[in-house]
C-alpha cells in the first residue's frame, strides 16, 4: 500500500496559516452595513439608524462567533540570556512572563516564499510534464534585472528534447528569448526552449522579505494579476513517445543539401514547398484551390496518386495552418500539386510573395469542452522524414483559436498523428510500429494562474521591525528572545498594533542614582484573602530609570513576578541588588493607583508558536532590528 502526502496538502496547510493572518470580518461587517442602508432606502423598510446599527452589530457578532479571527504578535522578551530555551512549558511561560514589548503582525507582514533559482547557461532545465512530480524538478528560473533590481520568474514549458539552455528568457521584446508581457503568452528562444512568464518580484519587496535563497510572492495579487487573468487551461506540449524512422520520407520536399551551420539536421527546410499559382474555386468561396510547386529532395520522388498528400497541413510563415482537402498531381514531370484548403482566405494573402510555405504532418488533439477552443498542432520532420517535434499553430481554419494557439479548457487530452493515405499504406505494408504521442495538459487554471500551487509554495516569511524611533519600543537595555504568539489578550480589551509591556513606577524625586538599571524593586504585600499574616513579595527588575528634569523619576520594570493577586501598593518599596536580598534602599510610592502603570499584555496569554533566543541585542534610539521567521512545511 502506497501513501503519499501530496504537495496540495502542504500548500493547503501553509494557506490555512497564511489566511489566518488576514482579517476579513470587519470588511464584511462594513459591506453589510452599506448594503443594508442601500436596501433600506430602496425598499422603504423605514429602519431607523439605531435599528440599522443594532442589526449590523448583531450580524458582526454572529460572524465573529462563526468565523473567529486570529491575532498574531511578535514579542521581545528577557534582558539577559541565562540559558538556552527548550520546548517546555516552563520556558514558554518564562518567555511570556518576561515580555518587554511587541508588534502586531498583519497580512502585510506575511509572504509566501519560493526558492531563488538563477538561470544559468548550459543547464538542462526540466520542462513541465503533468506525469511528473513538479515539486521536485528544476523547472522555474529567476532572472535579475541589474538596472532596477527586480526579479523575473519564468517557467519552462519545453526544453527542446532535453538540450542545454543557452538563451535566457527576457521581457525585452524583439530580442532572442524575449517575452512580451503585454500578451502573457509563451516565447520560443533560439535554443528551442519555450518559456512562460509568471510574475516579477520588486526590488522593494525583495529588500524586505528575501533571504539568501528565497524570494517573496507578490501580494495581494499572489503573482501577476494580468498573467493570471490571461491564463488558459491548454495543451502545454505534445511529446513523441515513439515513432518510426523516415515515416514521412515521401513528404520531404525541401532541398537535397543541408546547411551544416544554420540547419545541420535539415529540419528547417525538409518540408519547404514553393507556391505556384493561386486560384479561387468558383463554386465555393470558402475554399481556395492552391497550386503548389514541389521541388523534391535528391533521391526522392513525387507521389502521383490522387489525394496522397491529404491529412497534411499547409503551413504559412505567419503561423497559420490550412487543412488540405484534396491533392492531385497534374503533371509529374513539372512536379505540381493542386491542393484545396478549407479556409476563407483571400487570393492576395497567398500570393503576396512575402510568405514561405511547408507541408507538415497533421496532429489531431481530442476536443476540449464544447465551450473551449481546440488545440491545433502539427508535426516537424527532419530531412530523413522522421517526426522529431510537435508545434502549435497561431491560428487555423476559421480562426477558431486566435489568441489561444494551444486551445482552452482542457482537463484531459489525447493526441494522434494523422497519416496521409499514401504514408499510411506504406507504413502498413512495412508493418511499422504506430507513432504514439502524449498530450501534456496545463495545470488547473492554466500556466501562471496559481503560482502558489504551481510552484508548490509551502514556506512563509513573517517579519516585523523593532525600531528605537517608535514610541512604544524601548530604546535602551537589551532583549534576548523573540516569539510569534497567537491570540494573546490585553488587560484593556484592545488589540494594540504595538505595545510597551514594562511596568512604570513614578517616584516624586530624582532617584536615578538609587534606581540602578539591573537592580530589583521589591515590596512585601499582604496576601489577599489571607488571615492577615500571610504575605507575598512583588518583584520587578529595573529596565530603565529616567528623571524628567524637574519633578519625577520614571522607573521602568521588567520580569514582573508574583501570583498577580497583588500589585505594588502605596508606601515604601526597596531597591535591592538581587530579588532575595534582605537589605535595600527605600523609595516611596505616593499613590499606587496613579503612580504605578502596568503593561497591558495579560501575563501568560496566547499560544507561543515559535520562539528563538540569541545573544543580547542592545536597543538604541537610532537602531532598527528586522525580525524574520521562516516557516517551511
Amino acid at each position: 500500500m502506497a501513501k503519499i502526502i501530496t504537495e496540495n496538502f502542504k500548500v493547503e496547510t501553509t494557506n490555512e496559516l497564511f489566511n489566518s493572518f488576514i482579517s476579513t470580518n470587519g470588511a464584511v461587517g462594513t459591506n453589510f452595513a452599506t448594503s443594508l442602508a442601500t436596501y433600506n432606502t430602496s425598499s422603504s423598510l423605514s429602519l431607523s439608524s439605531d435599528n440599522q446599527t443594532a442589526i449590523t452589530a448583531f450580524v458582526s457578532t454572529q460572524l465573529a462567533s462563526l468565523k473567529p479571527e486570529s491575532d498574531y504578535y511578535i514579542m521581545g522578551s528577557s534582558v539577559d540570556k541565562a540559558n538556552n530555551i527548550s520546548n517546555t512549558q516552563f520556558e514558554k511561560r518564562e518567555f511570556q512572563r518576561r515580555v518587554v514589548f511587541g508588534n502586531k503582525v498583519t497580512d502585510d507582514d506575511v509572504r509566501y516564499m519560493f526558492n531563488i533559482n538563477a538561470w544559468t547557461t548550459g543547464t538542462i532545465y526540466d520542462d513541465f510534464d503533468d506525469s511528473q512530480d513538479t515539486s521536485i524538478i528544476n523547472m522555474f528560473v529567476t532572472i535579475t534585472n541589474p538596472d532596477e533590481g527586480n526579479y523575473y520568474v519564468y517557467k519552462c514549458l519545453s526544453n527542446n528534447n532535453a538540450v542545454a539552455s543557452t538563451v535566457a528568457p527576457s521581457l525585452n521584446v524583439g530580442v532572442d528569448g524575449g517575452v512580451d508581457a503585454s500578451t502573457y503568452e509563451t516565447v520560443t528562444s533560439s535554443d528551442g526552449y519555450v518559456w512562460k512568464y509568471m510574475f516579477s518580484v520588486s526590488n522593494s519587496d525583495a529588500q524586505v522579505f528575501a533571504t539568501t535563497d528565497s524570494l517573496p510572492l507578490p501580494y495581494p495579487a499572489y503573482g501577476d494579476a494580468a498573467v493570471k487573468a490571461a491564463a488558459k487551461e491548454d495543451i502545454s506540449q505534445i511529446i513523441i513517445t515513439n515513432t518510426p524512422n523516415s515515416l514521412f520520407a515521401s513528404c520531404t520536399f525541401g532541398p537535397g543539401t543541408v546547411d551544416p551551420v544554420d540547419d545541420p539536421t535539415g529540419i528547417a527546410s525538409a518540408s519547404n514547398v514553393t507556391l505556384g499559382a493561386v486560384e479561387v474555386n468558383g463554386t465555393d468561396t470558402n475554399k481556395k484551390s492552391i497550386v503548389i510547386k514541389i521541388s523534391p529532395k535528391t533521391g526522392n520522388y513525387l507521389a502521383t496518386a490522387n489525394n496522397f498528400y491529404t491529412n497534411l497541413y499547409l503551413w504559412r510563415s505567419d503561423g497559420r495552418v490550412f487543412d488540405i482537402i484534396t491533392s492531385q498531381v497534374e503533371d509529374a514531370s513539372d512536379v505540381f500539386i493542386n491542393v484545396t484548403v478549407s479556409t476563407p482566405q483571400s487570393k492576395a494573402s497567398f500570393d503576396n510573395g512575402s510568405m514561405t510555405y511547408k507541408l507538415l504532418p497533421k496532429i489531431s488533439v481530442s476536443r476540449s469542452e464544447s465551450t473551449g477552443k481546440p488545440c491545433i498542432a502539427y508535426g516537424i520532420i527532419d530531412r530523413f522524414g522522421t517526426l522529431v517535434n510537435v508545434e502549435f499553430a497561431t491560428s487555423g481554419a476559421s480562426d477558431v483559436n486566435v489568441g489561444a494557439p494551444k486551445g482552452t479548457k482542457y482537463k484531459h487530452a489525447s493526441a494522434t498523428l494523422l497519416l496521409p493515405p499514401g504514408v499510411a499504406e506504406a507504413a502498413s505494408i512495412s508493418n511499422l510500429t504506430p507513432t504514439s504521442l502524449r498530450a501534456v495538459v496545463s495545470p488547473t487554471g492554466g500556466h501562471g494562474s496559481n503560482p502558489i500551487n504551481e510552484m508548490s509554495m509551502s514556506r512563509l516569511a513573517v517579519i516585523t521591525n523593532f525600531s528605537g524611533e517608535d514610541v512604544l519600543i524601548p530604546d535602551s537595555n537589551y532583549y534576548t528572545k523573540v516569539a510569534l504568539l497567537k491570540n494573546p489578550t490585553f488587560s484593556d480589551g484592545t488589540k494594540p498594533t504595538q505595545f510597551d509591556n514594562r511596568t512604570v513606577i513614578t517616584i516624586a524625586d530624582n532617584v536615578t542614582s538609587t534606581a540602578v538599571v539591573g537592580s530589583y524593586i521589591t515590596q512585601s504585600v499582604a496576601l489577599s484573602g489571607g488571615t492577615g499574616t500571610e504575605s507575598e513579595t512583588v518583584i520587578g527588575r529595573i529596565h530603565e530609570s529616567v528623571y524628567d528634569g524637574s519633578t519625577n523619576t520614571l522607573i521602568y520594570l521588567v520580569d514582573y513576578s508574583g501570583d498577580f493577586q497583588n500589585t505594588y501598593q502605596s508606601g515604601d518599596v526597596y531597591v535591592r541588588t538581587t530579588p532575595t536580598s534582605t537589605s535595600g534602599n527605600p523609595l516611596s510610592i505616593n499613590n499606587a493607583s496613579t503612580d504605578v502603570v502596568y503593561g497591558k499584555y495579560s501575563p501568560y496569554a496566547g499560544e507561543i508558536l515559535h520562539f528563538v533566543d540569541f545573544d543580547p541585542i542592545q536597543r538604541q534610539a537610532d537602531r532598527k532590528e528586522k525580525i524574520k521567521f521562516i516557516f517551511d512545511f
